[in-house]
This record gives C-alpha cells, structure tokens and sequence, in this order.
C-alpha cells in the first residue's frame, strides 16, 4: 500500500508523518490487496486564528472500489487524522463488504451456516 502525506498551512514534522504511517496501517492494512494507495492531506484553515481548524483529507483507492474521501476537523492535527482514518477504514469495510454480496450466487449476506 502506497502512503502519501501532504501538508499545507502546518509545519510538516517527522512525528506527524510517522503518526499518519501508523495509523493508515492499523485501520486500513486488514483489507489485504483492497487498498492500493492512501493520500492524506493535513491543514490548517484558519492559520493562526485557532479554534478547530486543523484539516485531514484522506483519499483512499483500491482495485475493485471506488476513490473513498473523507474529511475531518479537530483543533488538534493528531485527532483529526485518528478521526479521519477510522472514518475511512469503515467506509472501505463497508463498501469490500458490498463487493462480496454482490458477487455471492446466492445474494446472501452474512456467512452461511
């Protein structure tokens, strides 16, 4: 899986990019082969007004789905981006899950017993 992490308006550091690489592996490395490429983008909107405008923007693609994006705000970049992922692992999930169904013979979801 090929990470990507970009910065616009926050100091880039090497603690932040490792947190991103961390945590893109723990929600996202479970779906084997699903996920291709992740880009995560982390900003800051407001500049130095404060309050809670640190941005993430994760785009996820895989093989078999399609581009999934995600948003999120915090007032802390580490949040946001913990926040972000989870988001995206969840919306991968469901949609690898929609993809199996679909290709079921018999429709069903779940596992048979």
């Amino acid at each position: 899986m090929k990470i990507e992490v970009r910065f616009r308006g926050i100091q880039a550091s090497d603690a932040l990019r490792d947190h991103v690489a961390r945590r893109v592996h723990f929600q996202l490395s479970r779906f084997n082969g699903g996920v291709s490429s992740v880009v995560v983008r982390i900003g800051d909107i407001n500049g130095p007004k404060g309050g809670a405008d640190k941005r993430c923007h994760v785009t996820v693609r895989g093989p078999t789905i399609s581009p999934v994006m995600i948003d999120d705000l915090s007032g802390d970049a580490y949040s946001a981006i913990d926040m972000a992922l989870e988001r995206a692992a969840r919306t991968v999930g469901r949609e690898l899950e929609r993809l199996r169904a679909s290709r079921r013979p018999d429709g069903a979801v779940g596992r048979a017993s």
